[in-house]
Parts: structure tokens; C-alpha cells; sequence
């Protein structure tokens, strides 16, 4: 990273006084020059009355120069302000520079090895679903069985015991059912760390000729939607109409010098 050779805005004293009061003393001709004009602006606004209204061209031709005047000093400000920023921006810039390129590199090890850590993962959770949906399966087959088989004896000597074992077989499928409808779920803990998974809804648009913009309008913000209008009429003027939108040409008066 390169040092700049221009002035710490912070500078010399800075545990002593604020950022302000150093760029007090340090533009103080500035200072000076803005409110020589300000002052100016007062004394030619007198002659106008409260109203601020122009009625002849002597009143006129002041307000020209000290407008003129305000513009040149407000771009001198201007250069001013981005003269004493750009070190700081520069080494702001450099900075997160450094920082994004050690953070990206990193984040996409642990991306890669999510993609490859989660196919084997999924791997196993599906099998792990199968498994315990075949249990289920071949535990309400016994149940069934065993329900069957009661059935059939339920006049005979042993029929209290089958109709018993019928019973815990239901039960057993039971359970068996309640642990295959969660297998596969939650957090794979290991000795090196603990594995999750997640899914979320997303989209792919396959013919940007067909969205229709109008189902979308509770998404835009305000400032979004003002946004695209701006481009709009900036593009277009008042020759494409917007319904809903007035088109209309804002004159504002310049002072050139």
C-alpha cells in the first residue's frame, strides 16, 4: 500500500482537537471567501424586500454577479473537498482491497467444500431415509400380520398372547413410521464440526420477454420505481407517455460568467 505525501486531514495535534477544527484552521481562507460572499448575498437581497422580488435591471445585475461568483467558489470547494478525500479514499480503497482478497479466497475453499461435503452428505441422508422407511415398511407388514394372525385365533387358547404381540407390533410400527418421517433431518454432527443443510427458493428467468413487470410493483421501493421513471423520461422525454406519470420540461434559470 502506498503512503500519500498530502496531509493527514487528521494531522498534527489531532488528540487535541476535532476534524473540524483543524479544517477550520487549515481552509480559513476559504472560510473567509465564503462568508465574504454570504455577506454580499445579504446586503444585495435588502433593496428586494421580504418578498425577495426583482422590479428593475440595477437590482438585477448584483444578484447575476454573486450568483456567479457563489458557483465559481462552490466548485473550488468542490475540488477542494476531493483534493483532501482522495487519500483517505485511496487508502480505503487499498484497504478492503486487501482484506475482500484474503476473505474471497477463503470463502470459496469453504464454498467448494460445502458443494463436496454436501453431495456425500445428501448421500447418506437419503440412504438413511430408506432405510428407515423400509424399517417402517417391513414393521407395519409384521403388525399386520400379527393383527391377521389374532384374528384368526381369537376363539382359541393362545389368542390373548397373539392379540399381545399384535399390539406391540402396531406399536413398534408406530414408531418406526415417526422416526422415518424425520429421518434424514437436522444437523450431521461430527468430530470436526457439525454439517446442515438448508434450501430456499430461487429462480432461473428462461425469456425476459414475458415477466410481467406489473406483478412485480409491491417489490420496487419508491426510489426504485422514481429511478426507472427518470431513465424513462430521460430517454424518451414526452415523445413515450407513462399512465399515471406527468411528463412535463422543468425550466430553471443558469448564471454563466
Amino acid at each position: 500500500m502506498q503512503v500519500s505525501d498530502a496531509p493527514s486531514i487528521a494531522g498534527p495535534g489531532h488528540n487535541l482537537a476535532t476534524t473540524t477544527d483543524i479544517l477550520r484552521d487549515r481552509f480559513a481562507d476559504l472560510i473567509g471567501q465564503v462568508d465574504g460572499i454570504a455577506d454580499r448575498a445579504n446586503r444585495a437581497r435588502e433593496p428586494l424586500g421580504e418578498e425577495g422580488i426583482v422590479t428593475e435591471d440595477e437590482q438585477r445585475d448584483p444578484l447575476v454577479s454573486i450568483g456567479i461568483d457563489a458557483g465559481k467558489l462552490s466548485r473550488l470547494i468542490d475540488a477542494k473537498r476531493l483534493e483532501s478525500t482522495k487519500p483517505l479514499r485511496d487508502e480505503v480503497e487499498e484497504t478492503n482491497k486487501f482484506f475482500n482478497a484474503l476473505a474471497a479466497r477463503m470463502d470459496r475453499i469453504k464454498t467448494r467444500f460445502e458443494e463436496i461435503v454436501g453431495a456425500y452428505d445428501r448421500k447418506k441422508r437419503d440412504e438413511e431415509r430408506r432405510r428407515a422407511a423400509e424399517a417402517a415398511r417391513l414393521a407395519q407388514e409384521e403388525a399386520d400380520r400379527k393383527l391377521a394372525e389374532a384374528q384368526a385365533e381369537q376363539h382359541s387358547v393362545v389368542a390373548d398372547v397373539i392379540v399381545n404381540e399384535a399390539i406391540a407390533a402396531e406399536q413398534k410400527a408406530d414408531r418406526l413410521a415417526a422416526a422415518a418421517s424425520t429421518a434424514g433431518i437436522g444437523p450431521t454432527r461430527t468430530d470436526a464440526g457439525t454439517i446442515s443443510s438448508s434450501s430456499s427458493w430461487t429462480f432461473a428467468v428462461e425469456d425476459w420477454q414475458k415477466v410481467d413487470v406489473a406483478e412485480l410493483r409491491d417489490q420496487f421501493s419508491v426510489a426504485e420505481i422514481e429511478k426507472a421513471i427518470r431513465a424513462h423520461v430521460k430517454k424518451f422525454k414526452n415523445t413515450r407517455p407513462l399512465k399515471g406519470v406527468r411528463i412535463f420540461q422543468d425550466e430553471k434559470t443558469r448564471f454563466r460568467g
